[in-house]
This record gives structure tokens, sequence and C-alpha cells, in this order.
């Protein structure tokens, strides 16, 4: 039953929820001008995939590159670990799998909080060297306990982020995956009330513009086009003007 109530609560934040990550993803592939997409950390599943074919997608990983490719995650395959790695020698390593070095999205779906703060710092730098155009990531907002679930000690959180972290950064900033105040470790509901989670999701997140106002969110998703912001203004002498 607790299975059925969770496909349930999925198919209501989907369908009536605020916008997730997959929607910034899409927003992003939408403009147009995405081709390769590379996903750090891509781990055994991706909200890329239902983009393909229309970008070609590579994961990366120095783990579950395995259980990714036997799952069909992505086109390509690169087993790397990018905190030990060279923006240079990554972007060497795609070009053999993909046959460029050009990326124009790079995605961390969940990867930032397993690393110390200071490594993310350093990651986040090295992904303004793999792209000229976008970076796209989520994670939870400040630090959420969570140890090595499974036994595996890859899941352990080890740092929290906040939404000043990345706007500080020129990143925009969004809430998603409801509200912080009523999870707690692994993301799980603090109190075990039915219908707490979807509450949570349609109802809670909505009244505090959780989307808007990323510090109510639970995860954050921050987006960043390096070419920077377009201009709002046409210049004084520009023809339409006139």
């Amino acid at each position: 039953m607790s299975s059925l109530r969770g496909r349930i609560g999925l198919w209501l934040s989907a369908n009536l929820g605020l916008p997730s990550v997959d929607d910034y993803t899409r927003r992003i592939i939408e403009k147009g001008d995405c081709e390769v997409a590379v996903d750090i950390g891509c781990g055994v599943s991706s909200p890329l995939t239902k983009f393909r074919p229309r970008i070609r997608t590579i994961g990366l990983d120095a783990h579950t590159v395995d259980v990714a490719r036997k799952n069909g995650v992505h086109d390509e395959y690169v087993v790397a670990d990018i905190a030990r790695m060279s923006a240079d020698e990554i972007l060497t390593r795609v070009g053999e799998v993909a046959g460029t070095r050009k990326i124009d999205l790079i995605t961390l779906y969940g990867v930032i909080e397993h690393l110390p703060k200071w490594e993310g710092w350093k990651l986040l730098e090295k992904c303004e060297l793999l792209t000229s155009k976008y970076i796209l990531l989520e994670t939870p907002n400040g630090f959420v306990e969570q140890g090595p679930e499974f036994g595996n000690q890859y899941q352990r959180h080890l740092s929290g982020w906040f939404p000043s972290d990345f706007i500080g950064l020129g990143y925009e900033v969004h809430g998603t995956s409801g509200t912080r105040y009523v999870r707690g470790y692994m993301g799980e509901p603090r109190l075990r009330l039915p219908g707490l989670a979807a509450f949570d999701m349609l109802v809670l997140s909505r009244l505090l513009l959780s989307n808007r106002l990323p510090q109510h969110a639970f995860n954050i998703v921050a987006v960043k086009d390096l070419r920077g912001v377009p201009a709002r203004y046409a210049s004084h002498d520009d023809p339409t003007r006139r």
C-alpha cells in the first residue's frame, strides 16, 4: 500500500505540482541550442534520458557506469572521477567516446552534497571550464542527514548548500520537491502521517511560494548560462527603436 501511495504522490506531483528539475532541464533543451550534454555523477538513472535523441547524452561516473549502461540511461559513458581529473582530461575522454569536446550542458543531479564543501566549490569551477553554455544542478536546501545507505558509502551526505551559495555565482535558483519543513533524514517525512507528503507538495509549497522563494524548498535547482544575462534594452542607435 505504501508503494501505491508513493506512486500516486509522484503522479500528483508531476501533473499538479510545481515545476521539478525535469521541467527546468526541459526549458534548457527546448531553447534548441544544446546538442551534447554530460551528466556528471550519472548514477543509475537521469532526467536527461527522456530528451534523447533530441540531444546526445554522456554519463560520467566513477562507480555506476555499468548499471547506467545496462539501463540504457545515456548514449555514451565515461568512467572517471571528475574530482581528480583536470577539465582538459575530462574533455579528452568525452572526445574519445563522442567524437567532440564541445559540451553544451553540464548536469549534476544530486551530486554536490556528497562532496565536502571545498571540493564542491572546486567542482563548480571545473564545470565552468567544461562548457561555454549551461550548468544545471539539483541539491538539497541546506544539510540533509544521510548515511552510507544500503551499504553504499557514496550515498553519504558531506555538505549542505543554500540558495545564496549559487546566487552569488550568477546562478538562477528555484525551489523544488516540496518544502524543507516536513522532511528530514534522506528527505523522508518527519511524521508518518498519511497524505503528508502530498499535502506538502501540492498545498504547503504553493502557499509558501517555494518555487520562487527557494529558501522554503526542500531541494534547490540552480541554473547558470555562462554566456551571461541577455540585454533587456536595445542600444540607442538601434534602427528598430526609430
